[in-house]
């Protein structure tokens, strides 16, 4: 846990969504935020995880390294084979899990009481009153304590109605996130259809390989970066980019991410032929 701890103390995250993470203060009831060290799943770089999902799946934040995108909370089920953004802020993170405690126990238990004020999470009642009134329904989210502003971009209908910089939901696209984007971030690729200019690492008929080391020889780190973050990459063609990338840039956090991942990959990844 001693890189993942590094990496979550560079990303600033403290208090008690730290403790969460790393098991100081248990989450109960739900089976769905479990600790990452249990086991790995093949997953591009950008996704940090935090927790360990149920179903092959992992719940924590993105991180492009190379431009100019706030980290923003998100989910990924690798049946789905796309990240959505679930929460932009911890007090959103803290809601979800609250509201989903909240339905499971059909009230807010005693239980439940205990975790909140572990948390300092002050809401409960909104949140309770909520789940009372709309269920967990995020058509409803809007009069959700927390998600009533700076919305995420899964729960957003109108792009009109979203300020955030994550690239796409299934039926919206960001336009102007496009260049700042990889795969797996957009979950509805016949989106991209009315994009006149979409860029090569986006392109299905890209060698996306060959384009990481075209980029990464121009210098060009914020394209080789996207690019690593594309789908149908060897694992081990993975692990050997983030070494290119770590020779080129000394930004302490890549360092440790990229050996985090290829770690894990060691430690874990069933077959260096196995992709993402």
């Amino acid at each position: 846990m001693k890189k993942i701890e590094q990496i979550i103390d560079k990303l600033g995250i403290t208090g008690s969504l730290r403790k969460l993470i790393l098991q100081e203060i248990q989450i109960p009831i739900l089976d769905d935020y479990n600790p990452v060290n249990k086991y790995w799943y093949p997953h591009p770089p950008c996704l940090i995880p935090l927790f360990l999902g149920y179903g092959a799946s992992y719940k924590g934040m993105i991180h492009h390294f190379f431009c100019d995108r706030k980290n923003t909370f998100i989910e990924y089920y690798l049946e789905n084979g796309y990240i959505s953004e679930i929460a932009r802020n911890k007090e959103q993170l803290f809601t979800l899990l609250i509201l989903k405690m909240i339905t499971i126990k059909e009230s807010l238990s005693d239980e439940i009481i205990d975790f909140c004020n572990k948390i300092n999470y002050t809401k409960m009642n909104e949140v309770d009153e909520f789940s009372i009134k709309y269920g967990d329904n995020p058509k409803d989210f809007k009069n959700l304590v927390y998600y009533n502003e700076n919305t995420p971009f899964i729960y957003v209908k109108d792009i009109n109605d979203y300020d955030g910089d994550f690239p796409s939901s299934l039926t919206i696209l960001n336009h102007k996130q496009i260049n700042n984007s990889c795969e797996f971030e957009i979950s509805n690729k016949e989106l991209l259809n009315k994009i006149p200019d979409i860029p090569k690492w986006l392109r299905n008929e890209q060698n996306k390989k060959e384009l990481f080391q075209q980029y990464i020889s121009e210098n060009k780190l914020k394209e080789a970066w996207l690019t690593l973050n594309s789908k149908g990459w060897l694992l081990k063609d993975v692990a050997e980019s983030l070494e290119a990338l770590k020779v080129k840039s000394n930004d302490t956090l890549l360092q440790l991410v990229a050996d985090n991942w290829i770690d894990k990959w060691k430690q874990f990844g069933p077959t260096e032929m196995v992709k993402y």
